[in-house]
């Protein structure tokens, strides 16, 4: 009772600390200001055998003398390529909607302990597992890693968006748990069959513009997003390429219709963090029907929008990437890998 008390009392003044000064992160030294994009890879591992140094998605540094027994992997992000490579949590947060999960193991997933949503973590819970180390995904748990770091729990921030990130991930993790063999097979694997979509796309592809739903917002996707980065390795031209992120390091900008309208894009894509990807539809057809300065936007009046489903795009997919690329292939050139109706969902 007394250590829970104190833990309590401990994750309050931390929180409230944090809350004061911000976001709390010193190290966001590889993000370009310009553009937001990371410059190099997001998370990466000493070479050798332990002690092993991990610098993190925000350049922190995090010295694991030995393999870590009690790891806690408190996003589904990473958490399913940690468990792709073999790795196991002691808890996580609620992977219970819009989360693919292996069938091989996601009884056991959806078995951990929940320390609550991923973007409201339960604190006191989390400390309450004594993890030896913490994996958490950047941005919706920037706060959290501070204060674990705070508490001096060694935490590792990720935030696998891009495919070199979820290379990169699937490296760090592969060396963390002492598999590197198995992580570059599975990149090898990964690679190739990405290739292969990349191979057979038109070489003009078709001009693009990836909205991003929440409950309270309707925003941009640029390059960085997963989407983005799916889209134009496909060949697809994002209009809002050129534009800049909302705040330093974001993967979104502001929407602006008359741009839309300006720039006359083929197609509408539609991602979300929201209810459901159904919740995601009905809402933004509320939008369209609602604010007339949609119907000057050719692409929704020819019924050109496009829905792209959160296990794909708002999780970075992990062992499940390339379906995220084939729904997105299938979105932009039908013609060639035919309707994303003929396999999704079935």
């Amino acid at each position: 009772m007394k250590r829970t008390m104190v833990v309590s009392l401990l994750v309050c003044i931390l929180l409230g600390l944090c809350a004061c000064g911000g976001s709390g992160m010193g190290g966001m030294k590889a993000v370009d200001v310009t553009s937001g994009e990371k410059k190099e890879a997001n998370i990466t591992v000493s070479e050798g055998g332990y002690p092993l140094t991990v610098q993190d998605y925000f350049e922190y540094e995090t010295v694991l003398e030995s393999p870590p027994e009690r790891v806690a992997v408190i996003s589904g992000t990473p958490l399913n390529i940690w468990y792709d490579l073999g790795g196991k949590s002691i808890c996580t947060s609620d992977i219970s909607d819009n989360l693919k999960l292996d069938p091989q193991y996601a009884q056991e997933l959806l078995a951990l302990p929940v320390v609550g949503a991923v973007y409201s973590l339960d604190m006191e819970a989390v400390v309450a597992q004594n993890a030896d180390l913490v994996i958490t995904q950047a941005g919706v748990q920037s706060t959290a890693s501070q204060t674990l770091r705070n508490m001096d729990i060694p935490v590792i921030a990720t935030l696998p968006r891009t495919f070199d990130d979820l290379v990169a991930t699937y490296r760090a993790f592969g060396r963390i748990l002492q598999v590197e063999g198995l992580a570059e097979e599975k990149i090898e694997a990964m690679t190739r069959e990405r290739q292969s979509y990349i191979d057979q796309a038109p070489k003009e592809g078709k001009r693009i513009v990836i909205l991003y739903l929440t409950s309270s917002s309707l925003s941009v996707k640029l390059n960085s997003s997963i989407a983005g980065d799916i889209a134009t390795s496909l060949g697809a031209d994002n209009i809002a390429s050129s534009l800049p992120p909302d705040t330093i390091g974001s993967e979104n900008t502001p929407l602006d219709i008359e741009y839309l309208v300006e720039q006359d894009p083929d197609l509408v894509l539609v991602t979300s963090m929201i209810g459901s990807n159904e919740l995601a539809m009905e809402t933004m057809q509320k939008q369209f029907a609602d604010n007339m300065a949609w119907q000057s936007v050719k692409a929704v009046t020819q019924g050109k929008v496009y829905y792209l489903p959160q296990e794909y795009f708002l999780y970075n997919a992990g062992p499940y990437y390339n379906e995220a690329v084939r729904y997105m292939a299938c979105t932009l050139y039908p013609e060639v890998f035919g309707e994303v109706s003929d396999w999704y969902g079935k």
